[in-house]
């Protein structure tokens, strides 16, 4: 049996290792679950985002629709208004996902103002009574590929 004997700068050295290596084990593991709240935040908000845009495409569409039957029915153009702008989740770290992407969500809601605006004017200045019916039909498609863009980002598409 070989006897080893431990001096106290053994001792000593052998605890200040094993508490170093305990600490970056413990900050390892820690990163890893800040790593894992920060991509389940980003699914969520990037999930729960487009199905508020998808929503809002759903109800876009359903106005082009009822404008255009309501055209082909009694070849009377009625009056629509760009729905209100979808609400998305206000409980999100927007900073997470990546500035293009946000960029665009975030402006979306202007967006959607301004094209009411638009066809407010060309209805109202220029005559165009499909002006409401067009200015929907491209949020539609706008908010559309949004929401394509946000299941990509988290791998869903």
């Amino acid at each position: 049996m070989n006897s080893v004997i431990w001096t106290s700068k053994d001792i000593i050295t052998a605890v200040i290792a094993t508490g170093l290596v305990a600490a970056a084990f413990r900050e390892f593991i820690e990163l890893a679950k800040v790593s894992w709240r920060k991509q389940s935040e980003v699914r969520y908000l990037c999930v729960s985002a487009a199905v508020a845009l998808e929503a809002f495409a759903l109800e876009c569409q359903e106005l082009k629709e009822r404008m255009e039957a309501a055209y082909d029915q009694d070849r009377v153009v009625g009056s629509i208004s760009v729905p209100a702008p979808p609400k998305l989740p206000a409980d999100c770290n927007w900073r997470l996902i990546d500035i293009t992407l946000m960029n665009e969500l975030l402006s979306f809601e202007n967006t959607v103002r301004k094209s009411q605006i638009d066809a407010d004017f060309e209805a109202h200045f220029q005559g165009n009574t499909w002006s409401h019916t067009a200015e929907v039909a491209v949020l539609m498609e706008k908010a559309t590929a949004l929401a394509s863009q946000l299941r990509k980002n988290v791998g869903l598409s």
